[in-house]
């Protein structure tokens, strides 16, 4: 069991300006190095013994990664591991896997990150397939979401885009036929707070980390994110401010994988990567 005596979430955008060009610009750069000397203060108030951090998608694809790192490591005394793709998939599954009693039958687990996305499909703490695609978030604003709301033309290439990128995903699909889509923490979080807190719909509890959205909801959702604008999402009671300019794209990407499988629930839980990280 978890036990969680303090939350700091830091909103980076480490990918924000360069993330299609192999760069963490000079603004990400140092507002990285900033949120780990502010992480440090609460490592050493809480008189922490073991830091465990890692570097995923868009500072393990940067030029100046190496840079980066090595003065993060000099100005907060933290330690950074870059990891791969792969090693991020087993950890996201593990983590999902402990936040709920898991169906009998295959699952596919989805991660949305600002660099890239992992998709894993396994039943019960089995994995029987995954693969990590570098169509992060901020990768998908870059290249597709350049008006409030989004173009009509700008989603049709960007669900275009998607089809082609994640054929090795449709193909693992209907291979394993998967009966259940497992959003892991981020953006599904922000499903449930904008169903709840919105739309006013209690979504069934599967446990204080886990819970299941009707089709209909998400459907709203989703056509909610891809017609407001950005004053029009800020003002929504479920949208945490950090997440008003990726949760468009995110949106339209849950919805193309909702529409790739034949799921027969929708479910978003509140774990991923780090808790794999603390399961393992």
């Amino acid at each position: 069991m978890l036990i969680e005596y303090y939350k700091l979430q830091v909103p980076v955008k480490i990918g924000s300006g360069g993330i299609n060009k192999g760069l963490i610009t000079p603004e990400a750069f140092q507002r990285g190095i900033t949120a780990l000397t502010e992480f440090k203060k609460y490592i050493d108030q809480f008189e922490v013994n073991e830091v465990i951090a890692f570097a995923t998608s868009a500072i393990r694809n940067a030029k100046n990664s190496k840079q980066f790192i090595k003065e993060a490591s000099e100005k907060s005394g933290i330690a950074i591991t870059t990891i791969s793709g792969d090693v991020e998939a087993t950890y996201i599954y593990k983590g999902v896997f402990h936040s709920f009693k898991f169906p009998e039958y295959p699952v596919l687990v989805m991660d949305i990150g600002g660099g890239s996305v992992e998709f894993i499909i396994g039943i019960g703490e089995q994995i029987l397939w995954k693969q990590s695609f570098e169509i992060g978030a901020a990768r998908l604003i870059d290249l597709f979401h350049h008006s409030n709301p989004i173009e009509n033309d700008s989603a049709n290439k960007l669900f275009s885009y998607l089809a082609q990128t994640l054929m090795p995903l449709q193909q693992a699909i209907n291979f394993h036929q998967p009966q259940a889509l497992i959003g892991a923490a981020g953006a599904f979080e922000t499903l449930v707070d904008v169903v709840i807190m919105d739309l006013a719909v209690i979504p069934v509890s599967l446990s204080k980390n886990a819970f299941e959205i009707r089709k209909e909801d998400f459907d709203v959702f989703v056509e909610i994110m891809r017609t407001s604008t950005q004053e029009q999402r800020i003002r929504l009671k479920g949208m945490i401010d950090f997440r008003v300019e990726m949760i468009t794209v995110a949106a339209l990407m849950m919805q193309h994988v909702v529409s790739t499988g034949n799921f027969k629930r929708i479910i978003a839980v509140n774990y991923a990567l780090k808790e794999g990280v603390l399961f393992t």
